[in-house]
């Protein structure tokens, strides 16, 4: 079995195309569609305390639904 080189590389041309074409694509893509970070404020990263506030949950527990 004699094999056509030609073909061969035929095939590998456009499979090398292809994902070059996809990549160049996608690049372009992510590129475009980057979002910026959001810069905080101070207050914003402040931060919180862990503690709990007991006679909050007490007031809760006092209501009626």
């Amino acid at each position: 079995m004699k094999r056509n080189y030609s073909e061969a590389i035929f095939v590998i041309a456009t499979l090398t195309l292809t994902i070059t074409v996809l990549w160049v694509y996608l690049s372009v893509f992510r590129a475009l569609n980057k979002t910026e970070k959001p810069i905080l404020s101070a207050k914003e990263t402040k931060v919180l305390n862990p503690v709990l506030d007991k006679k909050v949950f007490e007031e809760l527990k006092m209501r009626k639904y």
